[in-house]
């Protein structure tokens, strides 16, 4: 018989044995390979046992047919052992935490070291209410109204979106008079030495440069002999429209004998001269030119032994009250001031205020003069000797002006919150909504001193608008230092460097660096949107503190905005809320004779909110029996038989079911009709985290309230745990077990806490900031307000379960974006339009917060293999390759993006950085 012959019947199909076959696994893969043979490897090796010598008895049967009985006997052995080791491998498989796909397997394995999934948490965020000041409600107004606990608000759905519900979980006091507080819009003026402008009320006070202004203190008005009051002269006006009022500036600051503790103008009076006019015989005729023999009883000589004479009684009488005008004057009245203003023989200026007391018109003739004139009668005689009747000046006719205080027009920012009204019934801890439009500063026509660090090229230019990102930096020879708000008021003219955090018209940040002086405050355009956040009043006696006419705050932190101050209103109608609707059932009858009774939850997902628990979540279940208080426990092992306890278990379509004792670990149920009963809240997760100001519709109304909304953005929703995250997640329980000792304990217990999904920790030596730094993220790469709950309970639990002493420092991330520009070479059987699809869902998922850590660098390396990975893709050439935030895009793409990590800079440390792809399109082209 032939080769060929022998080949074709089959007969010697199966001569070698392949199962089972040997398994090797090497650490950290995703899946473990279980299985000892497939289909084809165990109908091989029946194959070869059909051939082996060590079974004579088989030798006869020599074909290989699959239509013979035996050989078909052996592949369905084959297809049953090929189903059974696939299953082994899958069960295989679900035995180690790092290769389960089964929520559920995961589920329990977690369980076994204590650790339960987490089921997530709800959003938090505050509530500012806006209560009714109609007519009618005239009790509001003293007595404050209550804004209970579960009081409901709804959110107004945004597309592909559904309404959420929101509810108060501390109740609050609310008062008509706190719905829109504004800031301080301006400050006293002190009446003291040394004043040299004053703020007038009105546009129209028909005041010009030159005129005569006189300010007079309630003492003068009593005493004649008193110096509590200046004449002054005015320089410049300007006019105000904004503020409606008129700004004086003095030529001449004031001199007078003022008070320098006067708190402001109570008191005190400011009189405009409306007349000049000049004292009776101030325009005689020479009396030397006219005296002769026949006349000179008229004239006396001016002095001693002098030859040269003067009309006789032509100097002012020192003794009397009684002062005659160059002419009658009939808007001079009674209880008005006038004023004399002369130089004495050695030059020196005097002026000498005076009340008209009476006044009267007369024909009067003297010094050979005659003509009306108005005697004006004077409150007293002093310091007449110094003027002269030809050189002395009258100022007279007063028009009272009305002095207000000056307007403010620097911005807002800081811990430090000045109100432009009196609240004093604002208390420490409270909650409070701050919103207006932000600070705008514009490039003034000089621009001399003006840099841009970031971009060394850029040219200022004059009249381009910027809008204040974060406070100002006064920059020193050693460093910078905080600028305060007070420092940018233009009334100092500071000519201080200052690092201006800005931001430009494309909503791009940009740091300038110039004198306060070369960069004006502008205020907010008529486009700017308004923003609003949360401020916590500090705890303590001194948070609140008032004066007769303001009250200050001191806030628990720096605002989060720098606000234009004409714009800011204060609402203190605010309460805590959380996601999440309070629902109540019964959940059945208990059955003393029954163990561990079980009941599920009619609703589902449960709430949890934030807390400072190790897990940094609490459960809103309320379980009732018989109208007592049972609790919740994680585990009824270790509990007596009398303990009311229960334990919640989730199952994976995040159904809640409780489970109470067996009457030997826990409590069992008591008997009864319908006697558990249960009340807690639905709604959880991400979809709580709404934008700010979303939340708008009242579902219940307490008295008085008329409207709601969330100033700030919820935050710290997050939704149960992905078996990604559980994986990493379930050993790290174990590796802290609720206590946080080293810095790797601290990043850890971050990186479980409910509403934080990534963390970062670093040590600092340095004296000047001795500690530990965390650098947090939430869910999708949100960030965690600083005095949101999420932040507040994990900095609350970690100096709970670490070293109290330890000084501790939390910051949110820096969140870094980079752009790419690439040409792309398509295979030319591929779908050009789906390649290029694929290509951008490949960088932004290998490139999305999810697949990034802290201080992770980006490298051309890369990006090149993500986008060759796809198929399709035949080749690829990235042209450019940056960070957003290093200005303009370079012409050649860098080779690596580096990330930063957390560094003590200027007595600071920055937050950690996480490089992610920029949300702008892609540029991507075709490679010809």
């Amino acid at each position: 018989m032939s080769v060929d012959t022998i080949s074709d019947c089959g007969c010697c199909s199966g001569v070698e044995v392949d199962t089972p076959s040997a398994k090797f696994n090497r650490p950290g893969l995703p899946a473990i390979a279980y299985r000892v043979g497939t289909h084809a490897d165990f109908r091989q090796t029946l194959l070869s046992r059909l051939s082996s010598t060590d079974y004579p008895a088989l030798a006869p049967l020599t074909t290989r047919a699959t239509d013979d009985y035996t050989i078909a006997l052996c592949d369905s052995f084959a297809v049953l052992a090929d189903v059974l080791t696939f299953y082994q491998e899958r069960i295989a498989n679900e035995a180690y935490l790092g290769t389960a796909t089964e929520r559920r397997s995961v589920l329990m394995l977690a369980r076994l070291i204590g650790y339960q999934l987490a089921p997530g948490v709800a959003a938090s965020t505050a509530l500012a209410f806006t209560l009714e000041s109609a007519p009618g409600l005239p009790a509001m107004a003293a007595q404050p109204v209550t804004i209970p606990i579960g009081t409901r608000a709804q959110s107004i759905p945004d597309p592909n979106q559904d309404p959420q519900t929101f509810e108060t979980i501390a109740p609050a006091a609310a008062r008509v008079e706190w719905n829109a507080i504004p800031a301080q819009q301006s400050e006293p003026v002190p009446f003291r030495k040394g004043l040299s402008e004053l703020y007038i009320a009105g546009t129209t006070t028909q005041l010009a440069a030159g005129d005569g202004l006189v300010v007079v203190g309630t003492d003068r008005e009593s005493n004649s002999t008193s110096a509590l009051w200046d004449v002054c002269w005015i320089a410049r006006v300007d006019i105000d429209l904004a503020h409606d009022l008129t700004h004086v500036v003095l030529s001449e600051s004031l001199n007078g004998a003022w008070d320098p503790n006067d708190p402001g103008p109570q008191g005190i009076k400011v009189y405009a001269f409306r007349q000049r006019a000049a004292l009776f015989g101030h325009n005689a005729p020479d009396a030397n030119l006219i005296r002769t023999t026949s006349n000179s009883q008229l004239f006396e000589p001016t002095s001693d032994g002098a030859t040269t004479y003067e009309w006789k009684n032509f100097a002012i009488d020192t003794t009397s009250k009684k002062v005659d005008l160059d002419t009658a004057y009939p808007k001079v009245v009674t209880g008005s001031w006038f004023a004399l203003a002369g130089n004495d023989s050695g030059g020196t200026r005097h002026v000498e205020l005076y009340r008209v007391n009476d006044v009267v018109e007369l024909s009067r003739s003297a010094f050979g003069l005659s003509g009306k004139t108005s005697r004006l009668t004077r409150d007293g005689t002093q310091n007449l000797a110094a003027f002269s009747r030809r050189e002395t000046q009258v100022l007279a006719q007063t028009d009272e002006l009305t002095p207000v205080e000056r307007p403010l027009t620097y911005p807002v920012y800081g811990s430090t919150l000045v109100l432009d009204e009196l609240q004093p019934l604002l208390v420490p801890d409270q909650l409070i909504a701050v919103s207006g439009k932000r600070q705008r500063v514009v490039i003034g026509a000089a621009t001399s001193g003006i840099s841009f660090p970031d971009f060394p090229g850029r040219k200022p230019m004059p009249g381009e608008s910027f809008i204040l990102r974060s406070p100002p930096l006064v920059v020193l020879n050693n460093g910078v230092l905080p600028a305060p708000p007070e420092l940018l008021d233009p009334a100092r003219g500071s000519k201080r460097l200052v690092l201006w955090h800005l931001e430009d018209r494309d909503g791009a940040p940009i740091d300038i660096k110039a004198p306060i002086n070369v960069l004006k405050l502008q205020g907010a355009l008529k486009d700017d949107a308004v923003v609003s956040e949360i401020a916590s009043i500090a705890h303590g006696p001194l948070s609140v503190q008032s004066d007769r006419d303001r009250t200050t705050l001191t806030l628990k932190a720096q605002l989060s905005y720098c606000y234009d101050r004409s714009t800011v209103t204060v609402n203190a109608n605010v309460a805590p809320a959380t996601h999440g609707e309070t629902v109540g059932e019964i959940a059945g009858s208990g059955d003393a004779a029954a163990l561990n009774q079980a009941f599920q939850l009619k609703q589902s997902p449960l709430t949890y909110v934030s807390s400072t628990d190790p897990s940094g979540r609490a459960s809103t279940l309320q379980v009732r029996v018989n109208d007592l208080l049972w609790h919740e426990v994680p585990s009824l092992y270790g509990h007596g038989r009398l303990e009311r306890v229960y334990a919640v278990r989730q199952d994976d379509d995040g159904k809640s079911t409780i489970q109470f004792g067996d009457g030997r670990q826990g409590a069992r149920l008591p008997s009864g009709l319908n006697n558990v009963r249960l009340a807690y809240r639905k709604g959880i997760g991400t979809s709580g985290n709404l934008r700010a100001g979303q939340i708008s519709m009242l579902l219940t109304r307490p008295l008085g309230a008329k409207s709601v909304v969330n100033p700030s953005a919820p935050s710290g929703g997050q939704d149960p745990e992905a078996l990604a995250d559980a994986r990493t997640n379930a050993p790290l329980h174990v590796l802290t077990l609720e206590r946080a000792v080293s810095i790797q304990d601290y990043v850890d217990f971050a990186r479980t806490f409910s509403g934080i999904a990534k963390a970062y920790g670093i040590w600092i030596e340095d004296v000047r900031a001795r500690g530990i730094y965390l650098t947090v993220a939430g869910p999708n790469g949100a960030a965690i307000p600083q005095d949101s709950a999420t932040m507040t309970n994990l900095v609350g639990a970690l100096r709970r379960y670490g070293d109290r002493l330890m000084p501790l420092s939390v910051q949110n991330f820096g969140a870094a974006t980079f752009k790419l520009k690439a040409k792309i070479k398509v295979d030319a059987d591929a779908d050009p339009e789906k390649v290029f699809s694929a290509v951008t869902d490949a960088l932004r998922a290998a490139f999305a917060f999810d697949n990034r850590a802290f201080g992770q660098p980006v490298t051309i390396d890369e990006v090149y293999a993500t986008i060759q990975n796809v198929a399709g893709v035949t080749a690829a050439d990235i042209d450019q390759l940056y960070r957003t935030d290093t200005g303009p895009a370079p012409s050649e793409p860098q080779a690596r993006l580096l990330a930063g990590l957390p560094d003590l800079k200027a007595g600071a440390v920055t937050a950690a950085e996480l490089l992610t792809l920029d949300h702008a399109p892609l540029d991507l082209g075709v490679m010809s």
